[in-house]
């Protein structure tokens, strides 16, 4: 149940990149969306109380991110992807100092 618990932002991400891929209509978006995906995936998908400030930079990004997909801002798209990709880093960095 805790581990349950400890995994379900990283696995609620997961699945939220996944579907944006197949809402993106042009191949560079869709591009995107899948370099964002192979990130959230191979995240370490363990939470703590450590991490909710990074997590919840996180979310916000991946709204605007989804945000800017559904719109169709390809600008915005690659800029929004990037940055989700070094939160993410930074979160996996955290993540082994906690270990």
């Amino acid at each position: 149940e805790k581990v349950k618990e400890s995994t379900l932002f990283m696995k609620s991400l997961t699945v939220d990149a996944e579907s944006l891929i197949s809402r993106a209509k042009s191949e560079n978006i869709k591009a995107e969306c899948k370099k964002v995906y192979e990130a959230v995936r191979y995240s370490d998908p363990m939470s703590s109380n450590a991490l909710v400030s990074i997590e919840s930079d996180i979310t916000i990004k991946f709204s605007k991110f989804s945000d800017a997909v559904v719109s169709e801002d390809s600008e915005a798209v690659v800029i929004l992807a990037d940055e989700i990709i070094i939160l993410l880093g930074d979160r996996n960095k955290k993540c082994k100092l906690l270990k």
